[in-house]
């Protein structure tokens, strides 16, 4: 599937994990070239089925292979990031995607296959489509700083709709009520 970004996540320690599993585990990353890769340290929870298993993975053991599972992962995911370095890629700019957007004069949002693409600022709003040209890759996002187009949505009016007329947020059955009111 070209163009495709394919994400997965994967648990290290794991009873029963051997190291040939681990190995296994690498060897899938590394041919599935995966575009992010979620992982997680297996550790025991009372009263979870998994927690009474046999052959449980001494944490030390988790940890080492964790660090390694980690390595590989971004090695692979790194190298996949660069390849859309020069692409031009169609951006849904979102609110407080990024961490850093205020000090480093960027927005960020999310492209087609969802990797997390940080935008040289022009005047859209959260909801608004950015086309951009992918200028730097890092293991876990990208950088456009050459914005090509922009078009105004919907949703972004919608955002600004909700800037305007500010209200308290409700509460339906204990999650935020979305939307706006008019």
């Amino acid at each position: 599937m070209p163009d495709a970004s394919i994400t997965t996540d994967i648990i290290v320690g794991f009873p029963g994990e051997t190291e040939a599993d681990l190995e296994e585990t690498l060897d899938v990353i590394r041919e599935a070239r995966f575009s992010n890769a979620f992982t997680f340290q297996y550790s025991q929870r009372p009263g979870t089925p998994a927690a009474t298993m046999p052959d449980q993975v001494p944490a030390e053991v988790v940890g080492d292979r964790y660090k390694r599972l980690l390595a590989v992962a971004e090695e692979v995911a790194w190298a996949e990031s660069r390849l859309q370095v020069g692409r031009t890629v169609e951006v849904l700019i979102a609110e407080g995607e990024g961490r850093k957007d205020e000090h480093t004069r960027r927005l960020s949002g999310r492209a087609a296959d969802n990797r997390l693409v940080h935008v040289a600022a022009v005047d859209v709003r959260p909801g608004d489509m950015v086309t951009a040209r992918v200028t730097y890759a890092a293991p876990h996002h990208l950088v456009a700083d050459e914005v090509v187009g922009a078009m105004r949505t919907r949703a972004g009016d919608a955002w600004e709709a909700r800037q305007a007329n500010p209200s308290t947020s409700g509460v339906l059955l204990g999650m935020p009520v979305v939307g706006v009111r008019s």
